[in-house]
């Protein structure tokens, strides 16, 4: 069954779509009067019957699904910069796998030229990523992408909350170690990961940024990639949360 977002509120049993989703339904997907599709509004999941109309598509007779799609740990991701497709990859999977939001960082070694007047731009394209593999990873939110934040201002972006750092040079730092020092002294609803562009984090980035609750790990033996990195953390946290 397909699945939508609302933006408005659901009214007395009812909500009308609007829009690109009114001409993917009608158009693309050619779901008929009276076909159920899953509408998702204010992070509650309903199923509805569609009535076709010639410029809104009413969902009408929806009923309150429990679905428990949402994890009730909060990954937060901080990735920075990659060049081309390797962004759009990342936001992809991270989406699929049940990332909360993505944050876009500015560090030394970004290969990516960051340009300020293309920034709004480039986070509405990758905002539309995350909607799409929202809708079909059967989420109930939109993880939004926010950013472009210097690497430096990470600490007063994050407050308290923990920061766990993929850094190649702390191997014998497993996430597991890790988690297992700091889950029983706090509270982690909200978990923040940062992974580094293409060309690593520079030793003076790290440095800066270590403190009480901001931790590096270590993947292995292996070196990750930029684009991989991210992916294998936010998998390893929801096995270890779920």
């Amino acid at each position: 069954m397909h699945r939508f977002f609302a933006d408005t509120v659901i009214n007395e049993d009812k909500i009308d779509i609007f829009g690109s989703d009114y001409y993917h339904i009608k158009n693309v997907l050619r779901i008929s009067d009276n076909e159920r599709i899953e509408i998702v509004s204010e992070g509650k999941l309903y199923i509805g019957l569609v009535q076709i109309h010639s410029e809104f598509i009413r969902v009408f007779d929806l009923r309150f699904i429990e679905s428990l799609a949402e994890s009730k740990h909060k990954i937060h991701l901080l990735q920075c910069l990659l060049k081309g497709e390797k962004m759009d990859y990342v936001i992809q999977k991270s989406v699929e796998l049940g990332v909360h939001d993505i944050t876009l960082i500015k560090s030394n070694r970004c290969i990516t030229k960051y340009d300020k007047k293309k920034e709004l731009e480039k986070i509405k394209r990758y905002q539309k990523i995350a909607y799409e593999s929202a809708k079909q990873a059967k989420r109930l939110i939109i993880p939004e992408i926010k950013g472009v934040i210097p690497i430096n201002g990470i600490k007063e972006y994050i407050s308290k909350s923990y920061l766990l750092i993929a850094y190649e040079k702390d191997k014998d730092k497993s996430l597991k170690k890790v988690l297992k020092q700091i889950i029983d002294k706090v509270d982690l609803n909200d978990i923040f990961v940062l992974i580094g562009p293409e060309g690593g984090f520079e030793e003076a980035e790290i440095s800066n940024l270590i403190s009480d609750n901001i931790i590096t790990i270590g993947l292995g033996e292996r070196i990750l990639r930029a684009d991989t990195a991210g992916i294998a953390i936010i998998s390893m946290l929801q096995y270890e949360f779920i």
